[in-house]
């Protein structure tokens, strides 16, 4: 049995692993296309390029994605991807990345449980708590 979880995008799926890989050290892996799926006779022409599925695998973890209609997209709430990471230098570094063009929930900041942890909802509407170990 595993664990993984599926994100909703609202038609960035492709752009949001894009930028994931550069900046999260992620590696894309399979990507299907409605064009390239049985959807696509039934799917409008500016949706064919849009992802049916794909994953992504971020710091040991599978995460699934695929975007939806925006007539059946939903915003992401409810829970967020918890990425732990080895010094308050790589919060930093990742929350900028993560917090250009989305929303700071949470600075980074000392608490009584990480030497720097941060909160953050990124530009594809995913939410984020970056959580420093040491």
């Amino acid at each position: 049995m595993n664990l993984s979880c599926h994100i909703d995008f609202d038609g960035r799926c492709e752009e949001a692993f894009h930028f994931y890989a550069e900046y999260l050290d992620a590696k894309i892996g399979l990507i299907v296309k409605i064009a390239d799926s049985p959807l696509a006779s039934t799917t409008p022409e500016n949706w064919q390029g849009k992802i049916l599925h794909g994953n992504i695998h971020i710091q040991g973890i599978d995460i699934a994605g695929a975007d939806v209609q925006p007539d059946s997209y939903v915003k992401p709430q409810g829970f967020s991807l918890l990425l732990g990471l080895q010094s308050e230098a790589q919060v930093k570094s990742v929350f900028n990345q993560l917090s250009c063009g989305g929303k700071v929930i949470l600075p980074p900041q000392n608490t009584f449980w990480s030497p720097c942890y941060a909160i953050v909802i990124d530009r594809f509407n995913v939410p984020w708590k970056l959580n420093c170990a040491t």
